[in-house]
């Protein structure tokens, strides 16, 4: 993983490398690709974390007159370059930077869709700069227009002049998504999207991939599972490549345990707040798994004192809040894994959102049944007054904020929902390009503050087209969401033993209990929680720049 910057200089701050030095603090270069444009000298610039090929490198990297930064990791470089050794192209590291920068040489655009993994670059040719996504965001790029000067970088602490400006639909949902960020004239490239920049044309953005159209061929669980442990162990091998040691970060879970189930990682963390162990307790079912499989698994207990030592660091970090208590405990995790000596560090997000695993989407669910059941006869007028659309629904549950149902909410979700697709599809499509992009930002910065990789294997590109696979009948068994992946876990632990973690009823995130610490509050409501860590954000964000631009 990487730190990446580039454009006019003049919009980003003097020591750029130096802010985003926790992201690669194994090599930093600046290049200046054009001195002569009239607002100022444009440069590429990138810090390096040498996960794939240990050894310094080039950096930014240029071929035939195209340069690139690029930031993560591209699970499949190797069988890339196999194919683009066979075109005639030589290549002189043993790196997915060099094999990126050739596939879009040879491909052009269309080699995004080629790359499985995590990445964020920026391409100039000499006349334009071009900037990429992965299809669910997991790594970030920011952008920003300033008259006529353009700038990128992977963080926003990167950037002079920062305006704050609200932004009504992120204050309703509590965090910030798609191409919004708390400042003004600066933006995200969008999961999934594209932004090219040059003197001559100007900006242009677009989306080179889009959450897939619903199919519902698969209509038994047998077969459904057996597909899904295909692919899934396929995407676990993928992510265990390194040339450094790799961890699992477990909670007691379904998810993360069948990511060590499959692994089979040496060592495992895992976060226990003696505040919740009447009421979350991950440590007694992580030990039953440890105990089983024989793994080194090693429980963290954070403490108020750990709470009030890290905050200003955490909040730093994370740069803008993404409605979640989970903050302070990925970032104990990422912390106590690379003291540890780990880089990579297996977790797993977006089970939950791919395959309708949270409670709330349960609740959904189960009224949508009763939707389906009333919504006909000579009540149905009545029935869809009362309950609304689909979209209305969803917006109902995202809405943070007290008072009547936002419009603006409503359409935003209205905009990709499709009622000639199954309710259960359209909830995964929202939570996935949606909420689940904040948990992604809180994810990279918790994990890069400490030059620590995390790598996600249910957010395979090929996880995503399988699910959309899925007939409704065979996501959900009562109470239960992702029943596919819960079988899974079933199936694949039979040589273990029944695991105490599948008779769990319900299952938390990884909250931290701020609102009794700051507040003494019992409970998960945000409203205090945001209001503190937004100034918190603020106060640090302003406060590293201030330094950074002293020394």
């Amino acid at each position: 993983m990487c730190g990446i910057f580039g454009g006019h200089e003049t919009l980003l701050l003097s020591n750029v490398q130096d802010v985003l030095y926790h992201r690669g603090p194994n090599q930093q270069s600046t290049k200046v690709v054009d001195p002569s444009d009239q607002n100022g000298s444009l440069i590429v610039g990138q810090t390096r974390l040498n996960i794939v090929d240990r050894h310094d490198i080039r950096i930014p990297m240029e071929i035939n007159g195209y340069t690139i930064t690029f930031n993560g990791e591209i699970y499949n470089w190797r069988e890339l370059r196999r194919e683009l050794e066979k075109e005639g192209y030589a290549f002189s590291t043993n790196t997915d930077i060099e094999v990126a920068l050739v596939s879009y040489i040879h491909w052009g655009a269309a080699c995004l869709e080629r790359f499985n993994g995590q990445f964020a670059f920026a391409i100039f040719d000499g006349q334009q700069f071009w900037l990429a996504r992965d299809r669910l965001g997991k790594k970030p790029l920011f952008y920003k227009m300033e008259n006529d000067r353009f700038a990128f970088a992977s963080e926003m602490k990167a950037f002079e002049s920062l305006i704050h400006a609200p932004n009504v639909l992120c204050e309703l949902l509590e965090f910030y998504f798609d191409t919004h960020t708390p400042f003004k004239d600066l933006f995200s490239v969008p999961c999934g999207g594209w932004v090219s920049w040059s003197p001559a044309q100007g900006l242009s953005t677009g989306r080179w991939w889009q959450f897939p159209s619903y199919k519902g061929d698969i209509t038994d669980i047998d077969d459904a599972v057996d597909e899904f442990l295909a692919i899934f162990k396929e995407s676990c091998r993928l992510r265990q490549v390194a040339d450094v040691p790799v961890c699992t970060f477990l909670s007691g879970g379904i998810d993360s345990s069948l990511i060590q189930i499959i692994c089979e990682s040496d060592v495992a963390f895992t976060i226990q707040f003696e505040e919740f162990r009447d009421t979350i307790e991950e440590e007694e079912l992580v030990r039953d798994l440890g105990q089983r499989m024989g793994f080194d698994n090693r429980i963290i207990t954070p403490t108020e004192e750990d709470f009030n030592a890290l905050y200003s660091d955490f909040a730093r970090a994370i740069e803008y809040p993404v409605g979640s208590f989970s903050i302070f405990p990925l970032y104990v995790l990422s912390k106590t894994a690379r003291e540890s000596g780990f880089r990579v560090a297996l977790s797993g997000e977006g089970s939950d959102e791919i395959f309708n695993g949270y409670h709330r989407n349960i609740m959904l669910m189960q009224e949508n049944e009763l939707v389906q059941t009333h919504s006909g006869g000579a009540y149905r007028s009545l029935a869809e007054k009362y309950f609304g659309s689909g979209a209305a629904r969803v917006a109902r549950m995202a809405q943070r904020q007290p008072g009547d149902l936002s419009p603006e909410l409503v359409k935003l979700i209205a905009r990709d929902w499709n009622d000639e697709e199954p309710f259960e599809h359209n909830l995964a499509r929202f939570e996935t390009l949606i909420p689940l992009q904040p948990l992604l930002t809180m994810a990279d910065r918790t994990s890069m503050a400490h030059g620590l990789e995390v790598r996600n294997p249910f957010l395979d590109y090929r996880l995503i087209e399988f699910s959309v696979r899925l007939h409704p009948t065979i996501r959900r068994q009562g109470n239960f969401g992702k029943l596919v992946v819960r079988r899974a876990v079933e199936r694949i632990s039979e040589r273990y033993g029944r695991l105490k973690l599948l008779d769990r009823e319900f299952k938390h995130g990884l909250p931290a209990p701020a609102n009794l610490w700051l507040f003494h509050r019992e409970g998960f409501e945000r409203g205090h929680w945001n209001a503190w860590l937004i100034r918190e954000c603020m106060h640090q964000l302003y406060e590293t720049q201030k330094k950074l631009v002293a020394n």
